[in-house]
């Protein structure tokens, strides 16, 4: 059978906005949030993220990361 496969779009950059991220960059989004903003952080090369609440390294559980620190290259805090 002949199938039509249309190729992905590669974003240079990303954006997305978390509800906590550690100082590492480890994220834990809310709601809807949760929906996208991990699938736009894998596909991007360069992920810029926007967190509401930044804490230190260690007090989010692993169990509650949904997006690893290695995927993040920019984490600014809400001010």
């Amino acid at each position: 059978k002949t199938y039509v496969m249309e190729r992905s779009l590669v974003p240079d950059v990303s954006l997305g906005k978390a509800w906590k991220a550690d100082q590492s960059g480890n994220l834990v989004f809310r709601r809807t949030a949760r929906n996208f903003n991990p699938l736009i952080a894998m596909a991007a090369d360069t992920v810029i993220v926007e967190a509401d609440n930044v804490v230190p390294v260690g007090l989010i559980a692993p169990d509650h990361v949904v997006t690893p620190a290695p995927l993040v290259d920019y984490l600014v805090a809400q001010s």
